[in-house]
C-alpha cells in the first residue's frame, strides 16, 4: 500500500465516523487492515485503509453484519456487493426450498436456508425478498389449509429465532436512540414487531423488544426504566380488544405522563384506534417511515 499519506487512529475516527475501539476491534478480531506501527507503539493508517474502512461501514449499513463485510471486500469486487437486482433467481430458488422445508416442518433447513440468505444478501435485500415473502406464503397456505397448525407454527417460529438472533448480533453504538417494541396485552403474534425492529436497527437505533403478550404494567416499567425515545406497539389481530381497550386506555394514561418519549401503534388489528378511543398520547401509524416522519415533526 502507498503509505505516503498516514492518518493516526484520531483522525480515522474523526473521518469514519467510527470509535477508536471499534478500529482496533475490526483490525483485531477482523483482520480488516493491518496499519504499520511506529516506533513508539502508535498505529499510522494509510489512504486506502481509510478507504476499506468506510466501504465496511456502507456494508454494515446495506445490513451485513462486520465479518461479512470484511469478506465481501476482500473476496469480491464492490461492483458484485452491490447489485440486489442480480439476485432473482437465487431470492426464488430460496423461497421453494423454504416452503418445502415448511411442508416437513424442518426447522434446521429453514433456519440454515434464513442464515444463507442472509450471507449473500445481507439483512435489509433478506427482509425484503426473502422472510417477508415467505410470511405470505405461510399465510396462504394456511388460509387454503394446505398447512396444518404445526407446519405453520414451526415455520413462523423459525422465523421469530432468526430475526431474534439477527437483532441480538447486530451492531450499533451505545449511544444511540433506543426504540422500545411491545405487543399489545393479548397479542401474541410479534413477527412484525421483530421485522419492525430490525428495520429500525438499519436506521441506526439501538432496540429491545418485550414477548407476547406482555401486562400493561411490563410495558410501563421498561419504558420507565429503558427511558426510550420511542415505543412501538402492534395489533396484528383484534384479540387485543378483549378488554373493550382497558390496557390501550391505561398506556394511554402512562403515555402522558411520559411526553419526552413518542408512543405510536399500528398493525393490521387497528384502524383509526385513536379516534376511536380518544387516545392523547399515542398516535397511529402504519410504516416506520411515518413514525419517524411524525418523530422529526414534534
Amino acid at each position: 500500500m502507498n503509505r505516503k499519506l498516514t492518518y493516526s487512529i484520531q483522525q480515522v475516527a474523526e473521518m469514519t465516523g467510527l470509535s477508536k475501539q471499534v478500529i482496533r476491534k475490526w483490525e483485531d478480531r477482523y483482520g480488516i487492515i493491518t496499519p504499520q506501527r511506529l516506533d513508539n507503539g502508535y498505529r499510522i493508517y494509510s489512504q486506502e485503509e481509510v478507504a476499506l474502512l468506510k466501504k465496511i461501514i456502507k456494508l454494515t449499513e446495506a445490513g451485513h453484519s462486520v465479518k461479512q463485510a470484511a469478506t465481501l471486500v476482500q473476496q469480491q469486487p464492490e461492483e458484485s456487493i452491490e447489485s440486489p437486482e442480480t439476485h432473482t433467481d437465487q431470492t426464488n430458488y430460496f423461497l421453494l426450498a423454504l416452503e418445502e422445508a415448511g411442508v416437513v416442518a424442518d426447522d434446521k433447513k429453514i433456519m440454515h436456508l434464513l442464515e444463507q440468505a442472509h450471507h449473500l444478501f445481507g439483512v435489509e435485500a433478506t427482509m425484503e425478498q426473502i422472510i417477508v415473502p415467505f410470511l405470505r406464503r405461510i399465510g396462504e397456505l394456511w388460509c387454503e389449509k394446505k398447512w396444518g397448525e404445526y407446519q405453520e407454527a414451526v415455520s413462523s417460529q423459525t422465523i421469530r429465532d432468526f430475526l431474534a438472533n439477527l437483532r441480538r448480533h447486530f451492531y450499533i453504538p451505545e449511544n444511540a436512540p433506543l426504540v422500545v417494541g411491545s405487543c399489545l396485552p393479548n397479542e401474541r403474534h410479534e413477527i412484525p414487531m421483530q421485522i419492525l425492529l430490525v428495520q429500525c436497527m438499519l436506521r441506526g437505533y439501538r432496540t429491545l423488544m418485550l414477548g407476547p403478550a406482555p401486562a400493561p404494567t411490563a410495558i410501563e416499567s421498561t419504558v420507565s426504566l429503558a427511558s426510550p425515545a420511542i415505543v412501538l406497539l402492534t395489533a396484528s389481530t383484534h384479540a387485543v380488544w378483549k378488554d373493550n381497550g382497558e390496557a390501550l386506555r391505561a398506556l394511554d394514561a402512562f403515555a402522558k405522563t411520559m411526553p419526552h418519549i413518542k408512543f405510536f401503534i399500528g398493525g393490521a388489528g387497528v384502524k383509526n384506534i385513536v379516534q376511536q378511543f380518544e387516545l392523547e398520547a399515542i398516535q397511529e401509524a402504519h410504516s416506520l417511515h411515518e413514525v419517524f416522519s411524525k418523530t422529526e415533526k414534534v
